[in-house]
């Protein structure tokens, strides 16, 4: 059998106030795991190596991989084009994933207005959880809701509504090929 090509996940921002929590990540990538027995590719700098081998810690190796710093600009191009879909916070890798015509999933924080600054494309799925103070653009160190629009996001309400759009997508394709 052939080797399935693993879910792209960047779980970095510039900013942090645009970053979902790590734990929430790891909750993602256990339930994609469990779930789908899909692989995971984690996707950064080399900055990132770090802080990302706490998300891939206690999963098989073989399953859920540590790629940040290791990946040169062809070769995320690569792992996007060949990835099922892409996770990503509001980011470059979103706005790359979506711009390349892939499945993307878009965690998007409460700092900017998502209907402006989202990534775009057929195959987008933005979540975010829009507060009576977003946009806010105050960054993290400065948010009275602690991050509230990111840390309230739960993985399986972020899995969950990702799946739900996605199969009424591909369910209406399927149905114009009829």
């Amino acid at each position: 059998m052939e080797p399935t090509a693993p879910v792209v996940i960047s779980p970095f921002a510039n900013e942090r106030v645009r970053q979902w929590p790590s734990s929430h990540y790891r909750d993602l990538i256990e339930t994609i795991w469990r779930r789908q027995g899909l692989p995971v590719l984690i996707t950064g700098t080399r900055e990132h190596r770090a802080h990302a081998n706490g998300l891939v810690r206690g999963f098989p190796s073989d399953q859920v991989m540590n790629a940040c710093g290791s990946l040169g600009w062809d070769g995320l191009v690569a792992a996007i084009d060949a990835a099922p879909y892409v996770v990503a916070n509001n980011s470059g890798v979103a706005h790359l994933a979506a711009a390349r015509g892939r499945w993307t999933l878009c965690i998007f924080s409460g700092s900017h207005a998502y209907n402006e600054w989202m990534p775009r494309g057929k195959r987008v799925v933005v979540v975010s959880r829009v507060l009576s103070c977003s946009p806010c653009a105050l960054g993290g160190d400065l948010c009275p809701n602690g991050i509230a629009c990111m840390t309230d996001l739960r993985a399986d309400q972020v899995f969950s509504r990702f799946h739900e759009v996605r199969s009424a997508v591909l369910a209406v394709a399927a149905d114009g090929d009829n």
